[in-house]
């Protein structure tokens, strides 16, 4: 995220609108489609239905059919 926006501004407005450390890691990491870090998030039992500040979903924000297809059946974290 601090690499796209070159701040830390949005990563604030994330924390300031209450979302959980899990949930915002989910978000960040689906957006990143960084597929091993949302694997680990999901593990660690984050809300794959939870919206960022511009009321998208993880599944919303990525674009890896791999990271997809962790949060369409996030019981596949367990085993990646």
């Amino acid at each position: 995220m601090l690499a796209v926006d070159g701040d830390y501004a949005r990563l604030d407005r994330m924390k300031s609108a209450g979302l959980a450390a899990v949930d915002l890691l989910l978000l960040m990491a689906a957006g990143e489609n960084d597929a091993p870090k949302v694997a680990e998030m999901l593990r660690a039992g984050a809300d794959i239905g939870v919206k960022d500040i511009e009321g998208k979903t993880a599944t919303e924000l990525a674009t890896n059919e791999q990271v997809l297809e962790l949060l369409r059946d996030p019981a596949k974290a367990r085993a990646f």
